[in-house]
């Protein structure tokens, strides 16, 4: 925990020890649920992510609740303690270089929405990861800036007309 007055410590930059553990769990984990899947790690300064590509013939689906429990589990399997915590992302079928469609496009009827309307737009709670697809989405978008507000479950997406902050949100 940090204590009053404490900002938390950036990532390590290189953590190998925490990239091979990552690969390790789910490496092991998904082979003892009875999924064929490949499993690839890359690390970068800020995160680990980790890929999960099915095999021919694999049974188990890996569908969005079944990623996002994995996810949490090796998140606090690779950091168990807060001190030097390196975040993990899993993705399915690879690495993704842009992110999902239907999140992009709904992003994009929200900047739209916002602009016309003149009206911060409050998003329902969503995943982390479909947060930060939806900044992502509308950073380089005229007319609104993305922001988010409160804490674990009950933190949500704001989608702002008008013109963009100096600098980017940080985090999701």
């Amino acid at each position: 925990m940090i204590g009053p007055g404490r900002e938390e410590a950036p990532p390590p930059r290189e953590a190998p020890e925490k990239v091979a553990r990552a690969r390790a769990f789910c490496s092991e984990l998904l082979e003892r649920l009875g999924a064929s899947v490949d499993v690839e790690v890359r690390e970068t300064p800020e995160a680990i992510g980790v890929s999960l590509t099915p095999r021919s013939g694999n049974a188990v689906e890996l569908g969005g609740a079944l990623v996002e429990a994995l996810q949490a589990l090796v998140n606090r399997v690779v950091n168990p303690r807060s001190e030097g915590r390196k975040w993990v992302n899993l993705e399915v079928g690879g690495f993704p270089e842009g992110a999902d469609p239907a999140t992009r496009a709904m992003a994009l009827r929200l900047a739209e929405a916002a602009r016309r309307t003149g009206q911060v737009l409050a998003v329902s709670p969503m995943s982390p990861r479909d947060r930060r697809a939806v900044h992502l989405a509308l950073l380089d978008v005229e007319g609104v800036s993305t922001h988010s507000e409160g804490e674990g479950i009950f933190r949500q997406l704001l989608v702002v007309p008008g013109a963009k902050p100096k600098a980017p949100p940080a985090g999701g």
